[in-house]
């Protein structure tokens, strides 16, 4: 029994240094999750802005966000839901536009929302894709049974973090963790060996 508790808590240490060393080499090598793996934020939990919030916009209650918050380059999803504002009724058969301006250099995005995007009969939603960092001047237009409404709004971009950055900054706290993690697996090996 002694036999197997010695050569168990001799190779704990080893293992543990083995572990912290993988995980510091795939930390070094910029290691990500694909693309296509990463989870995309479409609505609330941290990530939305709300540019209206129900809001009274010429004849109708519009209630307006977009996602994620902060928007960097890539998918900028808009979503939008119209109601009256006398009975509170959600309208389903609006007409609904968005445009976006680069303010820099005049790159337009332009969309239509629908039900469709949004995923369900009652809100209205696109998923543009910003290729550029900035400020852009946005335009969403309503035409619904009651007449025309019209949202001016502004949508800052910022860039993309690199990944690099995130590492450099990182890097000390795992060198730190791998160390301390190193530490308490030796320091427990060695109170295993201790004991008759």
């Amino acid at each position: 029994m002694r036999y197997f508790m010695r050569r168990g808590a001799s190779t704990r240490p080893i293992a543990g240094l083995v572990l912290c060393a993988a995980l510091a080499a795939l930390a070094a090598l910029g290691v990500s999750l694909p693309r296509s793996a990463l989870a995309e934020n479409l609505g609330p939990g941290g990530g939305s802005r709300i540019i209206t919030g129900d809001d009274v916009v010429g004849p109708y209650r519009v209630l307006f966000t977009s996602s994620p918050e902060p928007a960097q380059p890539g998918t900028l999803s808009l979503v939008v839901r119209v109601s009256d504002p006398a009975s509170g009724e959600k309208i389903r058969d609006a007409a609904v536009q968005v445009e976006l301006v680069h303010s820099a250099d005049g790159t337009k995005v332009q969309g239509t929302l629908t039900h469709f995007d949004a995923g369900n009969p009652i809100d209205y939603a696109a998923h543009l894709q910003i290729d550029k960092a900035g400020m852009w001047n946005g335009t969403l237009l309503i035409s619904g049974p009651s007449g025309p409404a019209q949202v001016i709004f502004a949508q800052r971009v910022l860039s993309a973090r690199q990944t690099s950055t995130l590492f450099v900054i990182g890097l000390p706290f795992l060198v730190l963790l791998c160390g301390l993690g190193g530490f308490w697996i030796l320091r427990s090996s060695k109170r295993a060996v201790k004991k008759p």
